[in-house]
């Protein structure tokens, strides 16, 4: 398993809108994408899942059913499925953004189908901007900011952005009964995955599969911040989100 994968920003052509797919699993598609100046993702479209952007750089413009809305960067834009949609760039600088399908559908279902209708029904899509006041500190040096929720009505995936100060740490060793990914925006972020310690800079992507132990800390001289992804967020009061383990290894080795 590769728990930590890289953006290659040098792969992308610019010539119009282009997707890395950095995860596809069972819970979750994640990508990286880029809109370049006066381009275009596909035209009006639905999806069989539920949809979310992150946009990182420069501004999105985009449609969802006939409401037209401009999300500039470290905004969240939340699509349920079957919402008809779709994104472009009007402005003087790529738009990237981070995006996630989720569920992943089963192999032989479509994953996109174009539409001319506009209509919304009682869908509850979500546009939501990050506060620079926003944030709650949970442990000491670490703060978070819950954009995406079930309780607004996502019920695959739920989004946090996390800041941590130069010797803050998140949970110690730890696992979940769900799928987990951290995507770094700023700074440095240092991890241990099982036994493994990694380091996870600008623009990675960190997998962390439901059951696997892990922990995140900064070592660095700046704010780490990243975006956090779990998929599916526990249902309230049902199962705890972090369940501490101690890891040692037995010197047992077979070969």
């Amino acid at each position: 398993m590769k728990y930590l994968r890289n953006v290659d920003f040098g792969a992308y052509e610019r010539r119009g809108y282009e997707a890395q797919y950095l995860y596809h699993g069972e819970s979750a598609i994640v990508i990286g994408s880029n809109v370049p100046v006066g381009a275009a993702a596909p035209p009006h479209h639905v999806h069989p899942v539920d949809q979310l952007y992150y946009v990182i750089e420069g501004e999105m413009q985009l449609q969802l059913g006939s409401d037209r809305h401009v999300a500039g960067a470290d905004t969240l834009v939340y699509i349920p499925a079957g919402t008809p949609h779709h994104n472009w760039n009007e402005g003087d600088v790529d738009e990237f953004h981070f995006e996630v399908l989720a569920p992943a559908p089963a192999p032989n279902v479509v994953l996109m189908t174009p539409t001319d209708s506009t209509e919304l029904g009682d869908r509850p899509y979500r546009i939501a901007p990050l506060a620079a006041d926003g944030f709650t500190e949970v442990l000491p040096g670490f703060a978070m900011q819950k954009l995406l929720q079930r309780a607004h009505g996502s019920e695959h995936v739920s989004l946090y952005i996390a800041t941590v100060e130069p010797g803050g740490a998140g949970p110690a060793i730890h696992v979940h009964a769900f799928d987990q990914f951290y995507y770094v925006l700023d700074g440095t972020m240092s991890l241990q995955i099982g036994l493994e310690r990694y380091t996870a800079s600008r623009h990675s992507l960190v997998i962390l599969p439901a059951g696997v132990p892990h922990g995140q800390w900064n070592d660095g001289p700046e704010t780490e911040r990243h975006i956090t992804l779990l998929a599916p967020e526990p249902m309230p009061g049902e199962e705890p989100w972090d369940v501490g383990v101690v890891l040692t290894a037995s010197g047992v080795v077979h070969s």
